[in-house]
């Protein structure tokens, strides 16, 4: 059994990103500093209203500069109040549903591969194949 060395970097990257949310949490979003997060809207946890996942049925960027409140960050996600057409929306993002984490200001990114964490169904179980015999199924003449 050897290293998942891509999954050990993942955690390394979302460990960064969530250290720097949690000190926003703490110590408000210090200029010049503002965050570009592209997240799957198919991640089974994201929680968006409706006419976000419409709008983007597959990924969604996000920007955490001005218009934000109630930041709360945990181990497996982040919620924050996000302003939409001037009224504020609370999101539920979890931290496996990032595709990038972008600070503009600091020409800093970091890249995620969501499909890492999503776990794969269990695929079915092997059957034997059955033989037909083709002629019982023709008709008689």
């Amino acid at each position: 059994m050897g290293y998942d060395y891509q999954k050990l970097v993942q955690k390394a990257f979302l460990n960064v990103v969530k250290d720097i949310l949690r000190d926003i949490q703490e110590n408000g979003l210090p200029d010049p500093h503002y965050f570009y997060i592209t997240v799957s809207t198919h991640h089974p946890e994201i929680q968006l209203p409706s006419f976000l996942k419409e709008q983007y049925p597959d990924e969604m960027t996000i920007v955490l500069q001005h218009q934000f409140k109630n930041l709360i960050v945990t181990e497996e996600a982040f919620k924050v109040d996000l302003s939409f057409n001037g009224q504020y929306t609370p999101l539920y993002i979890p931290f496996t549903s990032f595709i990038s984490f972008v600070d503009p200001s600091s020409q800093f990114a970091l890249q995620f591969l969501p499909a890492l964490y999503h776990k794969k169904e269990n695929p079915l179980p092997h059957q034997e194949a059955q033989v037909i015999d083709l002629n019982a199924l023709r008709e008689k003449k």
